[in-house]
């Protein structure tokens, strides 16, 4: 049971694993969530992409855990930054509201608010040296905590993206975020990335640099 909690919730601590069999509930929403992700970062078709985490919240929502079900939307908020989009936080606000949970709320500020607040203890351990130089402000030790984070490539892809939101953009961590999400062949992840890499040339005054990311995304993007 604890090997198939620590799939499902990937991005936070669970605590109160044990060795009893797994519900099926827990399965199949692991099973759902871990396809989600897929066709999350790869760019897969919307509504099956949709279908995949609705289902996966579904089962959670069978064993009535709220701790759970806020991880669930957490997990799905830290996609988003990892792909660079907007984050949607109104349903685990929901379930905080109902159900605070102290390792919850402070991934969510580590997430949404400012570092300063947010309890390294509390978080999981992967963050913890790039929560460190994030709360420092020192732009080096960003990029090299998230550089360091290569053996975990989610969790360096939310950390990349969490650095852009609180430092000006950095071309040694754009690059990063480029090569991981090529290396896993994330596609949708990719062109995101890839966008923000070009931008940052346009807006350096690099032109060749941006010309030949933008003809990148293009070849890839059909």
């Amino acid at each position: 049971m604890k090997r198939i909690l620590c799939l499902l919730f990937l991005f936070l601590p669970l605590g109160g694993c044990s060795s009893k069999p797994t519900p099926g509930w827990i399965v199949t929403g692991n099973q759902q969530l871990e396809t989600f992700k897929q066709h999350f970062l790869t760019g897969g078709q919307p509504l099956v992409t949709e279908r995949h985490f609705r289902k996966a919240v579904e089962e959670i929502k069978k064993g009535g855990d709220l701790d759970l079900l806020g991880k669930i939307w957490l997990t799905r908020m830290a996609l988003e930054v990892a792909a660079l989009g907007e984050i949607e936080e109104e349903d685990y606000l929901k379930v905080a509201a109902v159900q605070p949970v102290p390792a919850n709320r402070n991934f969510h500020l580590f997430l949404t608010g400012d570092p300063m607040a947010v309890d390294g203890c509390l978080l999981p351990a992967q963050y913890r040296s790039f929560l460190k130089a994030l709360q420092e402000g020192d732009t080096v030790k960003v990029e090299k905590a998230v550089a360091a984070m290569a053996d975990d490539p989610l969790s360096q892809l939310i950390a990349a993206g969490l650095s852009l939101r609180r430092h000006p953009e950095n071309e040694a961590i754009l690059q990063t975020a480029v090569s991981t999400a090529s290396r896993n062949g994330w596609k949708r992840t990719l062109l995101a990335w890839l966008d923000r890499l070009q931008t940052f040339y346009a807006a350096t005054g690099d032109t060749a640099k941006a010309g030949a990311v933008r003809q990148r995304i293009d070849l890839i993007g059909k």
